[in-house]
Protein backbone atom coordinates (compact mmCIF):
# COMPACT_ATOMS: atom_id res chain seq x y z
CA UNK A 1 0.00 0.00 0.00
CA UNK A 2 1.39 3.60 -1.13
CA UNK A 3 -0.27 6.73 0.34
CA UNK A 4 0.79 9.99 -1.36
CA UNK A 5 0.16 12.75 0.32
CA UNK A 6 -1.63 15.13 -2.47
CA UNK A 7 -1.56 18.45 -0.19
CA UNK A 8 -1.30 18.97 4.14
CA UNK A 9 -2.89 22.12 4.20
CA UNK A 10 -6.07 23.99 3.65
CA UNK A 11 -7.38 26.86 1.13
CA UNK A 12 -5.22 29.56 2.86
CA UNK A 13 -1.99 27.99 2.98
CA UNK A 14 0.86 27.95 0.62
CA UNK A 15 0.92 24.01 0.96
CA UNK A 16 -2.52 22.40 -1.33
CA UNK A 17 -5.13 21.25 0.14
CA UNK A 18 -5.98 18.57 2.29
CA UNK A 19 -5.81 15.03 -0.28
CA UNK A 20 -4.62 11.79 -0.58
CA UNK A 21 -3.80 9.32 -3.69
CA UNK A 22 -3.35 5.55 -2.65
CA UNK A 23 -1.77 2.89 -5.09
CA UNK A 24 -2.46 5.60 -7.90
CA UNK A 25 -6.11 4.42 -8.23
CA UNK A 26 -7.98 5.63 -5.13
CA UNK A 27 -8.23 9.49 -4.80
CA UNK A 28 -9.04 11.12 -1.16
CA UNK A 29 -10.72 13.93 -1.73
CA UNK A 30 -10.64 16.50 -4.35
CA UNK A 31 -10.11 19.68 -3.26
CA UNK A 32 -8.92 23.01 -5.04
CA UNK A 33 -5.41 22.17 -6.54
CA UNK A 34 -5.63 18.47 -6.23
CA UNK A 35 -5.19 17.74 -10.00
CA UNK A 36 -2.32 19.77 -9.88
CA UNK A 37 -0.87 18.02 -7.18
CA UNK A 38 -1.63 15.04 -8.96
CA UNK A 39 0.25 15.65 -11.67
CA UNK A 40 3.37 16.15 -9.72
CA UNK A 41 3.05 12.93 -8.48
CA UNK A 42 2.99 10.52 -11.23
CA UNK A 43 5.65 11.30 -13.72
CA UNK A 44 5.89 9.62 -16.98
CA UNK A 45 2.43 9.79 -17.91
CA UNK A 46 0.01 12.05 -19.69
CA UNK A 47 -2.71 13.85 -18.17
CA UNK A 48 -5.52 11.90 -19.13
CA UNK A 49 -3.01 8.64 -18.43
CA UNK A 50 -2.66 9.71 -15.28
CA UNK A 51 -6.66 10.29 -14.64
CA UNK A 52 -7.62 7.38 -15.88
CA UNK A 53 -5.57 5.22 -13.76
CA UNK A 54 -8.24 6.75 -10.92
CA UNK A 55 -11.14 4.06 -10.39
CA UNK A 56 -12.25 5.08 -6.46
CA UNK A 57 -12.84 8.47 -5.26
CA UNK A 58 -13.82 8.96 -1.44
CA UNK A 59 -15.52 12.85 -1.02
CA UNK A 60 -15.67 13.14 2.57
CA UNK A 61 -17.94 16.54 2.52
CA UNK A 62 -18.90 19.08 0.41
CA UNK A 63 -16.47 22.15 1.11
CA UNK A 64 -14.58 23.53 -1.94
CA UNK A 65 -11.21 22.31 -0.87
CA UNK A 66 -12.79 19.40 -0.55
CA UNK A 67 -14.33 18.32 -3.64
CA UNK A 68 -13.71 21.72 -6.58
CA UNK A 69 -11.48 19.73 -8.94
CA UNK A 70 -13.87 16.97 -9.43
CA UNK A 71 -15.20 19.16 -12.40
CA UNK A 72 -11.70 18.34 -14.36
CA UNK A 73 -11.74 14.96 -13.70
CA UNK A 74 -15.70 14.34 -14.78
CA UNK A 75 -14.61 15.86 -17.70
CA UNK A 76 -12.38 12.69 -18.77
CA UNK A 77 -13.49 10.13 -16.46
CA UNK A 78 -16.90 10.93 -17.37
CA UNK A 79 -16.45 11.42 -21.49
CA UNK A 80 -16.88 8.67 -23.86
CA UNK A 81 -13.76 9.71 -25.68
CA UNK A 82 -12.40 7.44 -23.05
CA UNK A 83 -14.41 4.30 -22.90
CA UNK A 84 -12.39 2.45 -20.64
CA UNK A 85 -12.56 5.14 -18.16
CA UNK A 86 -14.82 3.91 -15.25
CA UNK A 87 -15.02 5.10 -11.51
CA UNK A 88 -17.11 4.77 -8.40
CA UNK A 89 -17.77 8.03 -6.26
CA UNK A 90 -18.19 7.48 -2.76
CA UNK A 91 -19.68 10.89 -1.20
CA UNK A 92 -22.20 12.06 1.43
CA UNK A 93 -25.87 12.07 0.45
CA UNK A 94 -26.92 14.17 -2.82
CA UNK A 95 -23.55 13.76 -3.97
CA UNK A 96 -24.76 12.65 -7.34
CA UNK A 97 -26.67 15.99 -8.29
CA UNK A 98 -24.47 18.41 -6.31
CA UNK A 99 -21.53 17.15 -8.65
CA UNK A 100 -23.48 17.31 -11.72
CA UNK A 101 -24.92 21.02 -10.77
CA UNK A 102 -20.96 21.98 -10.15
CA UNK A 103 -20.26 20.34 -13.60
CA UNK A 104 -22.88 22.46 -15.32
CA UNK A 105 -21.65 25.61 -14.15
CA UNK A 106 -18.17 24.79 -14.34
CA UNK A 107 -18.36 23.51 -18.33
CA UNK A 108 -18.94 24.92 -21.24
CA UNK A 109 -22.78 23.60 -22.24
CA UNK A 110 -21.10 21.75 -25.40
CA UNK A 111 -18.50 20.10 -23.15
CA UNK A 112 -21.25 19.16 -20.56
CA UNK A 113 -23.58 17.36 -22.50
CA UNK A 114 -20.95 15.27 -23.83
CA UNK A 115 -20.46 13.76 -20.44
CA UNK A 116 -22.29 10.13 -19.83
CA UNK A 117 -22.51 9.88 -16.23
CA UNK A 118 -24.76 7.06 -16.33
CA UNK A 119 -21.99 4.89 -18.34
CA UNK A 120 -18.94 5.80 -16.80
CA UNK A 121 -19.62 7.08 -12.51
CA UNK A 122 -20.92 4.79 -10.44
CA UNK A 123 -22.16 7.04 -7.41
CA UNK A 124 -22.62 5.25 -4.08
CA UNK A 125 -23.75 7.16 -1.02
CA UNK A 126 -21.44 6.70 1.91
CA UNK A 127 -23.93 6.75 4.75
CA UNK A 128 -25.38 3.84 3.38
CA UNK A 129 -21.28 2.37 3.02
CA UNK A 130 -20.74 -1.03 5.36
CA UNK A 131 -18.91 -3.55 3.07
CA UNK A 132 -17.57 -2.37 0.36
CA UNK A 133 -14.54 -3.88 -1.42
CA UNK A 134 -12.04 -2.31 -3.66
CA UNK A 135 -9.66 -4.29 -4.78
CA UNK A 136 -7.55 -5.83 -1.77
CA UNK A 137 -9.45 -3.47 0.61
CA UNK A 138 -12.23 -3.60 2.86
CA UNK A 139 -14.17 0.03 2.89
CA UNK A 140 -16.08 1.34 5.94
CA UNK A 141 -17.52 5.07 6.93
CA UNK A 142 -18.23 7.08 9.97
CA UNK A 143 -19.72 10.07 10.29
CA UNK A 144 -17.40 12.94 11.87
CA UNK A 145 -18.61 16.42 13.47
CA UNK A 146 -17.38 18.72 11.12
CA UNK A 147 -20.00 21.85 12.18
CA UNK A 148 -23.15 21.71 10.34
CA UNK A 149 -22.01 19.83 7.11
CA UNK A 150 -22.54 16.12 6.98
CA UNK A 151 -19.02 14.59 6.50
CA UNK A 152 -17.45 11.52 6.55
CA UNK A 153 -14.43 9.73 7.27
CA UNK A 154 -13.17 6.44 6.02
CA UNK A 155 -11.43 3.31 6.98
CA UNK A 156 -9.67 0.96 4.71
CA UNK A 157 -9.05 -2.79 6.17
CA UNK A 158 -6.53 -4.39 3.97
CA UNK A 159 -6.61 -8.07 3.85
CA UNK A 160 -4.24 -9.74 5.80
CA UNK A 161 -2.26 -6.27 5.96
CA UNK A 162 -2.65 -2.72 8.05
CA UNK A 163 -5.91 -0.50 8.54
CA UNK A 164 -5.68 2.65 7.16
CA UNK A 165 -7.90 5.24 8.27
CA UNK A 166 -8.76 9.48 6.81
CA UNK A 167 -10.92 11.28 9.37
CA UNK A 168 -11.92 14.02 6.71
CA UNK A 169 -12.57 17.59 8.99
CA UNK A 170 -13.86 17.11 11.96
CA UNK A 171 -13.20 18.03 15.88
CA UNK A 172 -12.43 14.94 18.03
CA UNK A 173 -15.36 13.03 18.68
CA UNK A 174 -15.96 9.43 19.27
CA UNK A 175 -15.73 8.27 15.66
CA UNK A 176 -12.52 10.15 15.41
CA UNK A 177 -11.20 8.35 18.67
CA UNK A 178 -12.61 4.90 17.07
CA UNK A 179 -10.95 5.42 14.08
CA UNK A 180 -7.50 6.07 15.63
CA UNK A 181 -8.24 3.36 18.33
CA UNK A 182 -8.36 0.83 15.09
CA UNK A 183 -6.00 1.57 12.78
CA UNK A 184 -2.30 1.02 12.24
CA UNK A 185 -2.06 4.46 10.51
CA UNK A 186 -4.78 7.72 10.96
CA UNK A 187 -5.23 10.92 8.38
CA UNK A 188 -6.28 13.29 11.50
CA UNK A 189 -7.41 16.72 10.63
CA UNK A 190 -5.74 19.58 13.28
CA UNK A 191 -6.20 22.55 11.30
CA UNK A 192 -6.00 25.16 13.68
CA UNK A 193 -4.73 26.26 17.52
CA UNK A 194 -8.73 27.30 18.85
CA UNK A 195 -10.81 24.59 20.20
CA UNK A 196 -13.07 23.88 17.81
CA UNK A 197 -16.45 22.62 16.85
CA UNK A 198 -15.32 21.78 12.99
CA UNK A 199 -11.97 21.01 13.57
CA UNK A 200 -9.23 19.28 15.58
CA UNK A 201 -6.46 21.23 17.01
CA UNK A 202 -2.86 20.87 16.79
CA UNK A 203 -2.00 21.99 20.34
CA UNK A 204 -4.26 18.59 21.45
CA UNK A 205 -2.98 16.85 18.24
CA UNK A 206 0.78 16.79 19.28
CA UNK A 207 -0.50 15.35 22.72
CA UNK A 208 -2.60 12.44 20.86
CA UNK A 209 0.36 11.99 18.82
CA UNK A 210 2.32 10.99 21.83
CA UNK A 211 -0.31 9.06 23.76
CA UNK A 212 -0.71 6.68 20.87
CA UNK A 213 2.74 6.26 19.79
CA UNK A 214 3.70 2.72 19.32
CA UNK A 215 -0.23 1.42 18.92
CA UNK A 216 -1.46 4.02 15.92
CA UNK A 217 0.87 6.31 13.76
CA UNK A 218 -1.18 9.41 13.27
CA UNK A 219 -0.23 12.03 10.51
CA UNK A 220 -1.57 15.96 10.92
CA UNK A 221 -3.46 17.05 7.91
CA UNK A 222 -5.61 20.14 6.94
CA UNK A 223 -3.55 22.43 8.77
CA UNK A 224 -3.63 25.94 8.59
CA UNK A 225 -0.89 29.05 9.03
CA UNK A 226 -1.29 29.11 12.77
CA UNK A 227 -0.75 25.54 12.76
CA UNK A 228 2.40 25.18 10.97
CA UNK A 229 3.91 28.50 12.83
CA UNK A 230 2.85 26.76 15.98
CA UNK A 231 4.94 22.78 15.00
CA UNK A 232 8.24 25.27 14.36
CA UNK A 233 10.61 23.60 16.73
CA UNK A 234 8.13 20.96 18.00
CA UNK A 235 7.21 18.35 15.85
CA UNK A 236 8.42 16.83 12.28
CA UNK A 237 5.07 17.74 9.81
CA UNK A 238 4.19 16.04 6.76
CA UNK A 239 5.15 17.33 3.21
CA UNK A 240 3.22 18.14 0.55
CA UNK A 241 3.88 15.16 -2.23
CA UNK A 242 5.53 12.94 0.82
CA UNK A 243 5.34 9.39 0.02
CA UNK A 244 4.13 6.78 3.17
CA UNK A 245 4.25 3.26 3.37
CA UNK A 246 2.31 2.11 6.24
CA UNK A 247 4.00 -1.42 6.67
CA UNK A 248 6.99 0.52 7.59
CA UNK A 249 7.87 0.05 11.16
CA UNK A 250 7.91 4.24 11.39
CA UNK A 251 5.48 5.04 7.87
CA UNK A 252 5.66 9.01 9.35
CA UNK A 253 8.08 10.06 12.63
CA UNK A 254 6.49 13.26 14.28
CA UNK A 255 9.86 13.62 16.64
CA UNK A 256 12.35 16.22 15.58
CA UNK A 257 15.81 15.26 15.29
CA UNK A 258 19.10 17.02 16.72
CA UNK A 259 19.95 18.35 13.23
CA UNK A 260 17.01 19.43 12.42
CA UNK A 261 16.10 21.90 15.82
CA UNK A 262 19.80 22.90 15.47
CA UNK A 263 19.06 23.58 11.23
CA UNK A 264 15.44 25.31 12.70
CA UNK A 265 17.58 27.81 14.91
CA UNK A 266 20.04 28.44 12.11
CA UNK A 267 17.52 28.93 9.37
CA UNK A 268 15.15 31.17 11.54
CA UNK A 269 17.87 33.07 13.96
CA UNK A 270 21.28 33.03 13.43
CA UNK A 271 20.14 34.36 9.66
CA UNK A 272 17.64 36.13 10.57
CA UNK A 273 20.13 38.20 12.85
CA UNK A 274 22.07 38.96 9.79
CA UNK A 275 19.16 39.88 7.75
CA UNK A 276 17.96 42.24 10.34
CA UNK A 277 21.25 44.22 11.79
CA UNK A 278 19.74 47.33 10.31
CA UNK A 279 16.25 47.89 9.53
CA UNK A 280 15.60 51.44 7.54
CA UNK A 281 12.18 53.20 8.08
CA UNK A 282 11.01 56.82 6.46
CA UNK A 283 11.20 58.43 9.79
CA UNK A 284 13.87 55.95 11.99
CA UNK A 285 15.90 53.22 11.58
CA UNK A 286 16.39 49.75 13.69
CA UNK A 287 19.67 48.45 14.38
CA UNK A 288 19.65 45.19 16.55
CA UNK A 289 21.10 45.22 20.22
CA UNK A 290 20.42 41.97 21.18
CA UNK A 291 19.09 38.29 20.34
CA UNK A 292 18.02 35.57 22.87
CA UNK A 293 16.23 32.15 22.11
CA UNK A 294 13.16 31.02 23.99
CA UNK A 295 14.31 27.66 25.81
CA UNK A 296 10.88 26.03 25.91
CA UNK A 297 10.12 26.91 22.15
CA UNK A 298 13.84 27.29 20.15
CA UNK A 299 11.81 30.65 19.18
CA UNK A 300 14.05 33.91 18.99
CA UNK A 301 13.50 37.53 20.62
CA UNK A 302 14.66 40.70 18.48
CA UNK A 303 15.43 43.78 20.57
CA UNK A 304 16.19 46.65 18.45
CA UNK A 305 17.56 50.30 19.25
CA UNK A 306 15.55 53.24 17.26
CA UNK A 307 17.85 55.76 16.07
CA UNK A 308 17.57 59.25 14.35
CA UNK A 309 18.85 57.76 10.44
CA UNK A 310 21.09 61.07 10.05
CA UNK A 311 22.85 61.66 14.02
CA UNK A 312 22.37 57.75 15.33
CA UNK A 313 20.84 59.13 18.39
CA UNK A 314 19.31 56.23 20.28
CA UNK A 315 15.84 57.34 21.11
CA UNK A 316 13.98 54.83 21.87
CA UNK A 317 13.31 50.75 21.82
CA UNK A 318 11.58 48.22 20.66
CA UNK A 319 11.49 44.37 20.70
CA UNK A 320 9.46 41.45 19.01
CA UNK A 321 9.30 37.66 20.29
CA UNK A 322 8.46 35.11 17.73
CA UNK A 323 5.81 33.00 19.01
CA UNK A 324 2.71 30.76 17.47
CA UNK A 325 -0.28 32.53 15.83
CA UNK A 326 -3.10 32.89 18.88
CA UNK A 327 -0.94 31.59 21.42
CA UNK A 328 -0.85 33.01 24.78
CA UNK A 329 2.52 34.12 24.13
CA UNK A 330 1.67 36.56 21.73
CA UNK A 331 0.48 38.99 24.57
CA UNK A 332 2.68 41.52 24.53
CA UNK A 333 5.19 40.53 21.96
CA UNK A 334 5.81 43.64 20.84
CA UNK A 335 6.78 46.05 23.42
CA UNK A 336 7.63 49.92 22.38
CA UNK A 337 9.58 52.42 24.32
CA UNK A 338 9.97 55.85 23.23
CA UNK A 339 12.37 59.25 24.51
CA UNK A 340 9.51 61.62 25.86
CA UNK A 341 10.26 64.11 23.38
CA UNK A 342 9.76 61.67 20.07
CA UNK A 343 7.52 59.57 21.79
CA UNK A 344 4.89 60.49 18.20
CA UNK A 345 2.37 58.54 16.15
CA UNK A 346 4.44 58.81 13.71
CA UNK A 347 7.36 57.43 14.79
CA UNK A 348 5.99 54.18 16.58
CA UNK A 349 3.47 53.73 13.15
CA UNK A 350 7.44 53.80 11.16
CA UNK A 351 8.71 51.28 13.93
CA UNK A 352 5.94 48.80 13.79
CA UNK A 353 6.25 49.20 9.99
CA UNK A 354 9.64 47.59 10.16
CA UNK A 355 9.25 44.91 12.53
CA UNK A 356 6.74 43.42 10.40
CA UNK A 357 9.41 42.45 8.14
CA UNK A 358 10.74 40.74 10.86
CA UNK A 359 6.92 39.36 11.24
CA UNK A 360 6.75 38.28 8.03
CA UNK A 361 10.53 36.26 7.68
CA UNK A 362 9.26 33.94 10.80
CA UNK A 363 6.10 33.06 8.66
CA UNK A 364 3.71 34.97 11.37
CA UNK A 365 0.44 36.36 10.24
CA UNK A 366 -0.32 38.81 12.43
CA UNK A 367 1.33 41.08 15.65
CA UNK A 368 0.03 41.52 19.08
CA UNK A 369 0.38 45.11 20.52
CA UNK A 370 -0.50 46.20 23.84
CA UNK A 371 -0.78 49.71 25.23
CA UNK A 372 -2.33 51.28 28.33
CA UNK A 373 -5.51 52.35 28.30
CA UNK A 374 -5.30 55.65 28.52
CA UNK A 375 -2.44 56.03 25.71
CA UNK A 376 -4.36 57.60 23.30
CA UNK A 377 -1.36 58.26 21.08
CA UNK A 378 -0.47 54.42 20.59
CA UNK A 379 -3.80 53.41 20.39
CA UNK A 380 -4.23 55.54 17.47
CA UNK A 381 -1.03 54.25 15.92
CA UNK A 382 -2.47 50.42 16.09
CA UNK A 383 -5.70 51.86 14.34
CA UNK A 384 -3.65 53.61 11.70
CA UNK A 385 -1.97 50.10 10.79
CA UNK A 386 -5.37 48.53 10.40
CA UNK A 387 -5.38 46.71 13.62
CA UNK A 388 -8.76 45.48 15.40
CA UNK A 389 -8.99 46.05 19.45
CA UNK A 390 -9.45 42.54 20.74
CA UNK A 391 -9.80 42.59 24.43
CA UNK A 392 -8.61 45.01 27.65
CA UNK A 393 -6.83 42.61 29.97
CA UNK A 394 -6.12 43.05 33.59
CA UNK A 395 -2.52 41.25 34.32
CA UNK A 396 -0.80 40.98 37.26
CA UNK A 397 2.44 41.75 37.55
CA UNK A 398 5.06 41.50 41.08
CA UNK A 399 7.38 44.64 41.69
CA UNK A 400 11.01 44.16 43.35
CA UNK A 401 9.25 43.68 46.79
CA UNK A 402 6.64 40.91 45.19
CA UNK A 403 3.50 43.03 46.04
CA UNK A 404 1.08 41.90 43.52
CA UNK A 405 0.24 44.79 40.99
CA UNK A 406 -2.93 44.81 38.66
CA UNK A 407 -2.07 46.59 35.64
CA UNK A 408 -4.68 46.96 32.41
CA UNK A 409 -3.51 46.63 29.13
CA UNK A 410 -4.91 46.78 25.97
CA UNK A 411 -4.97 43.96 23.37
CA UNK A 412 -4.42 45.03 19.48
CA UNK A 413 -4.24 42.55 16.77
CA UNK A 414 -2.56 43.88 13.30
CA UNK A 415 -2.81 40.79 10.76
CA UNK A 416 -1.54 40.81 7.15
Amino acid sequence: MKISILGTGCIWTKRACASYLIDDNILVDAGSGALKQLFKNTKNLLHHEKIGKIKLILITHFHLDHYFDIVPLMWKLASDKFPEFKATIICPRDGEEKIKQLCRLGLSESTYKKLNFKDHITFVDAASLKDFSFGEYEISSLKMEHGDIECFGYIFKRKNGKTVSFTGDSTMCENMKYMIDNSHLAFVDMAGTDISSKHYNIIDGIETLKEYEGRCCIVPCHLTSQAFDYCVGKINLPKDLMVINPDYEKPYDFHLKEKKVKKIKNDNFVFAQKKFEKLKGKMVNLTLKKTFTDKNSNLPTYVFNVLLPKTDEIVGKISYGVAPENDDIHFGNVDINMTKDLDLSSVKYDCCQLIKQVAKHHKAHSLNLTCDPNDHYTRRVFDSLGAYLKEIKTITNFDDEHNRELVERCIWVWEF
